[in-house]
């Protein structure tokens, strides 16, 4: 299901480094990344105001702005989930949990955190959960 998120690492001369766009199977546009990018303030603004919000147009973005666009495998990391789940408890015990997950899983486990952060803005009342539990009870297989 999640794996088939698509991951374009777009490049030019005009920065060093590059920029991701991520999207969802639907096409849509989940992220833009450009941490590891040389973009000025105004190259920033220019690249978030043209990155088309669905993959099929990500050729003529390329094209209009001079871009070389590469497809990438998509692969949630550890430091991914760590970094989104913002509840930096127990790292040692969760790195040896996500380890074990199946590629497909790590992604599902990462991307599901976006819903579950909305669950738990709706029920204020509920707590969220160790990121430890987070991963041993699978819960980005909740429907929330």
């Amino acid at each position: 299901m999640l794996i088939n998120m698509r991951r374009f690492i777009i490049t030019t001369d005009k920065y060093t480094g590059a920029a991701e766009l991520w999207y969802q199977p639907d096409g849509s546009l989940t992220h833009i990344i450009m941490a590891d990018c040389g973009m000025n303030a105004k190259q920033r603004q220019v690249f978030k105001d043209k990155a088309p919000v669905l993959a099929d147009g990500i050729e003529a973005f390329a094209k209009g702005l001079n871009l070389t666009v590469v497809e990438a495998d998509f692969e949630a990391t550890f430091d991914m989930f760590w970094a989104a789940y913002q509840k930096k408890i127990n790292k040692a015990r969760c790195l040896p949990l996500w380890t074990k997950l199946t590629k497909t899983d790590q992604v599902k486990a990462w991307a599901g955190i976006k819903s579950y952060d909305k669950y738990l803005k709706r029920e204020s009342w509920r707590g969220k959960a160790d990121p430890e539990n987070y991963l041993r009870n699978k819960m980005w297989e909740n429907e929330y």
